[in-house]
């Protein structure tokens, strides 16, 4: 394969993105997703176990036209993702499918809704890392996406992106020769850039996240900001991840150091 095809390949949506991070509605066209994406397997977050697992996918055809030339369809169908751990685990998808005039899916309805398969994910992973105010919005911001308001989501959004990095330059600011105010009148992408011994790498690279969220907020229209919803909520979970690995660190460090005092205390 060459370097320009994998690249291609690259940037195609995964099949994960297309079941579980896409709204309702979105017309993609087929040549941006993965080959595959209607069939094989799919990992991901399940509610039912708690867990991750992985998903069997199968469509049928409810209601389609074939091509008169090959075997390629349009019409709609219902893709079933079974969980290979617990078979009653099952998630519903609901698509309209056009293999062969316009070559285009979308999906029209799916259940449970994604706002229900992802809230779940966001109460368990991230209840400990992130204050309860917030964890309500990220989950409103969800929600808002689920149901097409793309701009209504970026509000939220960007709220939880700014509180983020505050909390990550209060927690470190005696490491950083910044003042307070001095920090306050940066940029984003500057906070960001000053801040990049302390945040995800992934994020240093995605720094101009802050301004899509404020143009989407103040100048595009729902449809753009849904675009742009998976990244952008990709980029706070980048932070929350990272935070969740430095709790389990500390909590690892005071193990540790609990054990070690209690040996002391035995051989004294």
């Amino acid at each position: 394969m060459t370097e320009e095809k994998q690249e291609q390949e690259a940037k195609k949506i995964s099949k994960h993105d297309f079941y579980f991070e896409t709204p309702l509605y979105d017309v993609l066209n087929l040549d941006a997703i993965e080959d595959d994406f209607i069939s094989g397997d799919v990992d991901a977050y399940s509610n039912a176990l708690q867990d991750n697992t992985t998903y069997n996918i199968s469509l049928k055809w409810i209601e389609s036209s074939e091509s008169p030339y090959n075997t390629d369809r349009k019409g709609y169908a219902l893709v079933i993702l079974k969980c290979k751990r617990k078979q009653n685990n099952v998630i519903r998808f609901f698509v309209y499918l056009d293999q062969f005039e316009n070559n285009f899916v979308e999906k029209i309805g799916q259940d449970p809704s994604m706002a229900d398969l992802q809230f779940s994910h966001l109460q368990i992973k991230y209840d400990k890392v992130l204050e309860d105010k917030y964890l309500k919005e990220f989950k409103r911001a969800v929600g808002l996406a689920s149901h097409g308001v793309g701009v209504g989501s970026f509000v939220y959004l960007r709220r939880i992106f700014e509180n983020l990095i505050y909390q990550t330059f209060d927690n470190h600011k005696t490491e950083i020769s910044v003042g307070n105010e001095v920090f306050k009148t940066k940029r984003m992408e500057d906070k960001i850039d000053t801040l990049k011994s302390f945040l995800p790498s992934q994020l240093i690279k995605m720094k101009s996240i802050y301004g899509i969220l404020s143009k989407g907020i103040h100048e595009l229209d729902d449809e753009v900001c849904l675009t742009y919803f998976g990244p952008l909520k990709l980029s706070i979970e980048l932070i929350l991840d990272q935070k969740i690995e430095e709790k389990k660190k500390l909590d690892r460090d005071e193990l540790v150091d609990k054990q070690i005092k209690d040996i002391q205390q035995k051989i004294k």
